[in-house]
């Protein structure tokens, strides 16, 4: 209790299924709030004691009320184009994203460009890609460039015109033009750097610094917008935090714009751009950015927090480009990739950031990938054994001794159930069975120790946290194909992945993501009670109400 003599809640939850997520997991019936703190928690006849005249008291009907969502590696104003252009998660025909495009584009002046995204192979029944002939049929009059979840693009003939990429055109460095096999012309399906040809002739943010093409900045005006456009969808999924990865300076200052506005409806971790986040990268700026910042992981307050570095050592599995010591299926040896960074200067990279107080977050993929930045990251507090909350995002295919090594030293691991959920039914084309079982092993790291925070990475993956939830307890993708039983994970677990965990990654634990008194009151009520709720219909839940920081941002 957090009350005084004088003070009486703004609002009691009754009626519900509250689920804490504290150290013992404890389920209580309902939460007094007061001053945008939760007040108390206990049994309805307790807490609503507590209320006056002026309480709004809501009764939940015994559905569950949770800690808002913490979604822990989110992309939040790369979203927002998305949404201000089309975003094309569960379309599962290419006749059904054509009917979408001729829908935004019908509202649109001759000539503009269309965004979208994200889309993978295996999400059509086709099981295929989109190219320029798609696009055309579309969208004869706009150019298109419809994203994929990572290192690809899928463009229309207007925007190849726009970019002069033509049958003679050659790859540029790190990137592979499609083409036809008998015609030698431009499919339309771009990958890896290929994409920057088109994204540096597009107008607006799409082809700025922070998209990845080294041609200009958004203005922190189209940046507000995108943020916003984003956040007004998050809150309908009770997300109130959400840490965002690879930020430049200018998203920083649009983050603070909007707070200063008062329009900023989540909590922001916020992790600038170090080594390997971009496709073009300039060496001489990114060394100078420990110093430029003249403060480290930590700074902020209960609204907008730099929390740490984010880095990237290699690229996705369903793109080719994970750094692994296995080949694919069917395939009797590795692929020659491209790294995202230099991984002779890996190890000083993360003692430099470290030594310097900055956590460093990093994405990889394949084992060999996880398996370096552990490594440099190990090093690293050995030598320096200060707190620290540095964590591999991704993190696919672990080792047993890299697992050892994360359960030793607190090294924490950023995954995605969203991507099984998005991706699965297109593996077994791509991954043995074996592969398959072993992959994102959810249950391995809990045993080895290792804190995991629950995500969506949205745009690379839908944000719906449900849906992240539903495949790390499930196991399933969005067709149904199913990796496996062996690293399946409990409801329970899955829910303090997407809450508590999220705060525990970015050392906000103190003051957020479980229901206890003297927290921050950031809550999602769902729209049943998650005890009774069957595997199946996780990926149903919708959220009623969400609360952050005591008012209500959404009610359904």
């Amino acid at each position: 209790m957090l009350l005084t003599q004088t003070m009486t809640p703004d609002t009691v939850f009754y009626n519900a299924t509250v689920h804490t997520v504290n150290a013992r997991d404890e389920i209580y019936q309902a939460v007094a709030v007061c001053g945008g703190r939760i007040a108390a928690v206990g049994g309805n006849e307790d807490v609503l004691a507590l209320a006056g005249p002026h309480t709004k008291k809501i009764d939940c009907h015994g559905n569950s009320l949770i800690p808002g969502i913490h979604d822990g590696h989110n992309h939040i104003w790369e979203a927002g184009l998305m949404y201000d252009g089309i975003v094309v998660f569960g379309i599962t025909t290419i006749a059904g994203l054509q009917e979408r495009i001729a829908e935004r584009v019908s509202g649109m002046k001759k000539g503009q460009w269309l965004q979208g995204g994200s889309y993978i192979e295996s999400q059509f029944v086709e099981n295929r890609a989109p190219n320029r002939y798609d696009l055309d049929a579309a969208s004869p009059e706009n150019p298109v460039v419809i994203e994929r979840i990572f290192g690809a693009s899928s463009v229309n003939s207007l925007a190849l015109a726009a970019a002069g990429i033509t049958r003679d055109t050659p790859d540029p460095e790190k990137g592979r033009i499609d083409r036809d096999p008998e015609t030698g012309e431009p499919t339309g399906i771009l990958h890896g750097n290929a994409v920057l040809l088109v994204r540096a002739v597009m107008p607006g943010p799409f082809g700025s610094d922070e998209f990845g093409a080294g041609q200009g900045t958004p203005s922190i005006d189209v940046l507000e917008k995108s943020i916003s456009l984003a956040l007004e969808k998050y809150k309908t999924y009770g997300i109130t935090s959400v840490s965002e990865p690879g930020v430049s300076a200018a998203v920083c200052k649009a983050y603070h714009n909007l707070r200063k506005q008062g329009k900023l409806t989540c909590r922001i971790d916020l992790m600038p751009n170090w080594y390997g986040f971009t496709l073009m990268q300039d060496e001489a700026a990114l060394s100078r950015l420990i110093d430029n910042y003249h403060f480290s992981s930590g700074y902020g307050d209960e609204w907008i927090r730099y929390t740490a570095l984010k880095m990237a050592i290699d690229g996705g599995l369903t793109s080719g480009t994970a750094l692994k010591s296995w080949p694919y299926k069917g395939e009797s040896s590795l692929r020659e990739l491209n790294l995202r960074l230099d991984l002779d200067k890996l190890d000083g990279y993360i003692k430099t950031a470290h030594d310097s107080g900055w956590d460093v977050g990093i994405h990889v993929m394949g084992d060999v990938a996880i398996e370096k930045a552990v490594d440099a990251m190990y090093k690293a507090i050995k030598a320096n054994p200060r707190p620290h909350r540095h964590h591999i995002i991704h993190a696919y295919y672990p080792t047993a001794e890299t697992l050892a090594k994360m359960g030793e030293v607190g090294i924490m691991a950023s995954v995605q159930g969203s991507f099984i959920y998005g991706e699965a039914d297109g593996y077994d084309a791509i991954l043995t069975r074996e592969k398959q079982e072993e992959f994102l092993p959810l249950r391995s790291y809990l045993e080895a120790g290792v804190i995991c925070s629950l995500s969506t990475d949205m745009p690379c993956a839908d944000v719906n946290p449900f849906w992240s939830m539903y495949s790390a307890v499930t196991r399933k993708g969005m067709r149904g194909h199913c990796l496996g039983e062996r690293e399946r994970i409990t409801l329970k677990q899955a829910l303090r992945m997407l809450t508590l965990n999220g705060a525990i990654q970015n050392g906000e634990e103190r003051y957020k993501g479980s229901i206890e008194p003297g927290k921050v009151a950031d809550l999602a009520l769902l729209d049943r009670n998650l005890p009774t709720t069957g595997n199946e219909a996780i990926k149903d839940i919708q959220v009623e109400k969400t609360m952050l920081d005591g008012l209500f941002i959404y009610e359904r």
